[in-house]
Parts: structure tokens; C-alpha cells; sequence
């Protein structure tokens, strides 16, 4: 049977490249949704529809610092993980995760 560590390192892995990817989508979407506000807003729309819009972006940027949070605190799980379990360093799953780690790091300093 294969080493239950190497299943949690994948799993633990999954996790952290999921939350960068959340992070990134949310990003993505208030530049968006700003970018169809400011399409409203010179086609004169109504007042209530550019409201609406507002509303829209801040809901975004509120999720923003709470997939932050999250992506950070499994980060540093995964690293830790990494750190304790040196002897795994040659295996497919330890190498993919040092690359996640890294894309990480990157989204977290955005």
C-alpha cells in the first residue's frame, strides 16, 4: 500500500493550489466587474443599475481578504508538511508540491 504521507501531501497540496486559484478568480472578477462599471457609467445607465454594479464589486472585493486568509494558513501548513517530511523529497507528489508552494507565494504577494 502507498505511504499514507503521500496521500496527505497531495491532498494538502490539492488545497493550497485550489486557494491560490480562488484568490486569482476573485481578483480577476472585481477587475472585471469594475471595468463593466465603468462601461455603465458612460452609457448613462440608470442610477439603480450602477448601484447594483457597486454592490456587485464590493461582495467581490469582500471575498478577497477572507481566500487570502485561508490560502495563507494552508500555506504554511503545506511548508511545515514539506519541512517534516524531508525524506519524501525525491517523490513525485513532495516535487509538485514545492511547485505550488512557489505559485503560492507569488498569489500571496499580489
Amino acid at each position: 500500500m502507498a505511504d499514507p504521507r503521500i496521500r496527505q501531501l497531495v491532498i494538502k497540496t490539492g488545497v493550497v493550489k485550489r486557494l491560490s486559484k480562488e484568490k486569482t478568480v476573485y481578483e480577476r472578477e472585481v477587475n472585471t466587474e469594475m471595468a463593466r462599471l465603468e462601461k455603465l457609467k458612460n452609457d448613462s445607465s440608470d442610477e439603480h443599475v450602477l448601484r447594483k454594479q457597486q454592490e456587485v464589486i464590493q461582495e467581490c472585493e469582500m471575498m478577497i481578504p477572507d481566500s487570502k486568509r485561508r490560502l495563507q494558513k494552508e500555506f504554511e501548513v503545506l511548508q511545515k508538511y514539506l519541512q517534516d517530511e524531508l525524506d519524501l523529497k525525491e517523490t513525485d507528489a513532495y516535487i509538485k508540491a514545492s511547485e505550488v508552494l512557489a505559485e503560492a507565494k507569488t498569489v500571496l504577494e499580489v
